[in-house]
């Protein structure tokens, strides 16, 4: 038997706006998961530069998912002109504060969610972060109307719904949100 995990499952503005919060909730129950903590609010500029934290590899991995994203649309040739760059840090510096920006322009719901490999789970159960790409059956592919393209043509966050801690950041996130917003 392995031990349970928790992580941090965040429903953005966008999906709150929608009035799809009971049918992502929901998923997540269905697929086993139970609920430690909720909360519905607004995150504050600050909680919300402690989380989407401006390190190396999540710069640059926000900036590499951008890439592969427009090239992928023949769109390669506008990256140069949209960021002034295409160096994938560089991207992912100017990406990270339009997120910021998204996920403290109203409210979302917070919760903290455990089961048995939930990292993994929650992310295969919510889907690619871009949610033109992701399959039927998750949350992304099922619900999702935006597209990584379409959200740096109009340069701003990508409206995809859900966030899920990685592994790295599950212990981080939970810890934090148990700090700073469940309190």
């Amino acid at each position: 038997m392995t031990d349970k995990q928790r992580t941090l499952i965040m429903i953005k503005p966008d999906a709150v706006e929608r009035k799809l919060s009971g049918k992502i909730l929901n998923r997540f129950e269905e697929a086993g998961f139970t609920i430690v903590k909720l909360r519905k609010g607004r995150l504050s500029q600050e909680l919300v530069k402690k989380q989407y934290r401006s390190t190396e590899t999540q710069l640059t991995g926000m900036g590499k998912k951008t890439i592969e994203s427009m090239t992928v649309a023949g769109k390669a040739q506008e990256i140069q002109t949209l960021f002034g760059t295409i160096d994938p840090y560089k991207i992912g510096e100017q990406l990270i504060e339009w997120n910021r920006k998204f996920m403290s322009s109203s409210d979302v719901i917070a919760m903290i969610l455990e089961r048995e490999n939930a990292v993994l789970k929650g992310r295969e159960l919510i889907g690619k972060t871009d949610p033109s790409m992701a399959v039927n059956g998750t949350i992304r592919g099922d619900f999702g109307e935006d597209s990584i393209l379409k959200a740096n043509l109009e340069r701003r966050a990508t409206r995809n719904l859900v966030h899920a801690s990685d592994e790295e950041g599950a212990v981080i996130e939970t810890k934090l949100f148990e700090e700073e917003f469940f309190n």
